[in-house]
């Protein structure tokens, strides 16, 4: 995929692994993530937190598993609001729901797979 547009405030909001352990409740206060305890997929969420958006996507494609969440997370947000292109906005937001479909067979019980799905 191409380089995504960044996010005009990335440099405003800055979070490490620390950060978003203390933080996470409020956080993901509206999706109820559990924290993760893979410290690749608490890296990735970090990026996604701090407006690093594409960073995110690929740090969470990476670590797999859990780190799906947030790389669907990512391209998502980055989708509904800095792709300026329909089409590629489309083709994210697929790729996303297929990513979820998949992860959601795997993981029945994970509510942010299926959410994602739709």
């Amino acid at each position: 995929m191409a380089k995504w547009t960044a996010f005009p405030y990335a440099g405003d909001y800055r979070f490490d692994a620390a950060d978003i352990k203390k933080h996470w409740a409020r956080l993901h206060a509206g999706d109820l993530e559990p924290l993760p305890q893979d410290a690749e997929v608490l890296a990735a969420w970090a990026l996604f937190h701090s407006g690093e958006f594409q960073k995110a996507f690929d740090a969470g494609l990476k670590a797999g598993g859990a780190g799906v969440t947030v790389a669907n997370k990512a391209s998502c947000i980055y989708a509904n609001y800095l792709e300026k292109k329909e089409r590629t906005r489309l083709e994210i937001f697929m790729r996303a729901a297929e990513r979820a479909g998949a992860q959601a067979e795997a993981e029945p019980d994970n509510a942010n797979a299926w959410y994602w799905q739709a």
